[in-house]
């Protein structure tokens, strides 16, 4: 059975599905396959706290790498 629930603001039929999602952070896009609840016509869905941990693994990916950039653009490195 397919897994459905109505949007509590506008009344809309959601589904349960995979989309990808465009995230941006200090001027970098990254795109995510965020799960969630989705009307058929837009991406405008709502995501639990479980979804939502999809998005902060990929934002957390890219703070290290920036990071490491920022470390090796200032020289702030060492190899061992």
């Amino acid at each position: 059975m397919e897994e459905t629930m109505i949007h509590p603001e506008t009344g809309e039929l959601l589904r349960r599905d995979v989309r990808l999602i465009e995230y941006s952070y200090k001027g970098r896009k990254f795109y995510v396959n965020q799960p969630g609840w989705y009307p058929a016509e837009s991406d405008d869905g709502i995501l639990s706290q479980e979804d939502m941990k999809v998005a902060g693994d990929a934002l957390r990916n890219l703070k290290a790498q920036l990071q490491s950039e920022s470390n090796f653009a200032t020289g702030n490195f060492a190899f061992a």
